[in-house]
């Protein structure tokens, strides 16, 4: 009978923590509402202009690692160059690519990406959208 009563101590237990558990996955969830946002950048010039950004992915297996792309971006035209969850209220885009490094091109000059206000927001459908343009105009 002694069994029995430590296994019902047990089991009460366990079912406290998983209740604690599931209520602290609400909360948490309530707490950092995400959605995705879109990190697009722009040329205005009339030559193609082109950079490089990366950014820091986590692993639970390796730990975090840096991801680099190379993009080029046409005269007159744009790419989506980041597309992930954050937290709805994030602030400083500027810091949301680990390194952005532009080429430069003969003949136009570029805006800084580590500038918070050269990172333009707009809000489609509840989805914010920061866009960044290369070019000086």
């Amino acid at each position: 009978m002694k069994q029995c009563n430590n296994f019902d101590s047990m089991f009460k237990k366990i079912r406290m923590t998983g209740l604690f558990l599931i209520v602290l996955c609400f909360v948490c969830c309530e707490e950092y509402d995400t959605t995705t946002t879109e990190f697009y950048v722009k040329n205005t010039s009339q030559k193609t202009i082109t950079f490089d950004a990366s950014i820091i992915k986590p692993s639970q297996l390796s730990g975090p690692y840096e991801v680099s792309l190379s993009f080029t971006v046409n005269a007159n035209d744009s790419v989506l160059a980041r597309k992930a969850q954050f937290n709805r209220d994030g602030k400083n885009p500027q810091n949301w690519f680990h390194t952005f490094v532009i080429h430069p091109v003969e003949g136009v000059q570029m805006n800084d990406p580590n500038l918070s206000e050269n990172w333009i927001k707009y809000d489609v459908n509840v989805m914010p959208i920061y866009v960044f343009t290369l070019n000086k105009n």
